[in-house]
């Protein structure tokens, strides 16, 4: 269900940044273990030979407030992704551009995507998402508050309920394609499990693929 097309020819680039659970808390949550080990309630498990992290990243599920009254279930997908070679140019610089042209959100349900057999320290996806402009009827997004995140092999994330995100983005261009295990709640009522918007000509994101050991 699409909801609004704007007009983004004067937001400026937006710089992508490494992804880390305090950046993105304001989105939804982070499933990154280098990190949340350090500063979250753990456990010792499997008899000494597994470390229990806790509670890393929220499951929602607000289907009790849409308008069907419909009940969801609560599914596991995969989502085979390949890196949009048509929508990434290269800089000068070595640095790239990706183009999105829209965004979406689950207005009652938290969504996580986990990417499968990814190498730990290699740069393989960008997560974009906007703020919300609360004083739109539907609360749309707020095309002026574009934020980028770039994420490692080993990192997972959940978006918020209702928090704009676009699809995911691969930006591992030598990787025929990323399986994704994507989390969610699905009433399989269409304007209820997913709103979009679109911008045109497109918000453009500037990030790097080179390897960084920094957490």
């Amino acid at each position: 269900m699409v909801l609004e097309t704007f007009d983004v020819s004067n937001i400026p680039l937006v710089n992508a940044v490494p992804l880390t659970p305090e950046n993105f808390k304001p989105y939804g949550g982070v499933i990154s273990a280098d990190h949340q080990i350090k500063n979250v309630e753990s456990s010792a498990a499997n008899y000494g030979t597994a470390t229990k992290i806790h509670k890393v990243a929220p499951i929602v599920n607000n289907y009790k407030d849409c308008p069907s009254g419909k009940e969801p279930t609560a599914n596991w997908n995969i989502f085979r992704c390949k890196a949009p070679v048509n929508l990434i140019n290269t800089n000068g610089d070595g640095s790239k551009i990706y183009k999105s042209r829209v965004l979406e959100r689950h207005p009652y349900t938290t969504q996580t995507f986990i990417p499968m057999g990814q190498d730990l320290s290699k740069r393989s996806y960008l997560v974009i998402v906007a703020k919300t402009n609360e004083k739109t009827p539907e609360r749309l997004p707020n095309p002026a508050m574009i934020k980028a995140f770039i994420c490692k092999g080993n990192q997972s994330v959940t978006y918020g309920a209702g928090t704009w995100h676009a699809p995911m983005v691969v930006i591992d261009e030598e990787a025929p394609h990323i399986d994704f295990a994507v989390f969610i709640h699905e009433n399989g009522v269409a304007e209820e499990d997913c709103q979009e918007c679109y911008f045109e000509p497109g918000y453009e994101i500037k990030y790097s693929t080179s390897r960084d050991n920094k957490l």
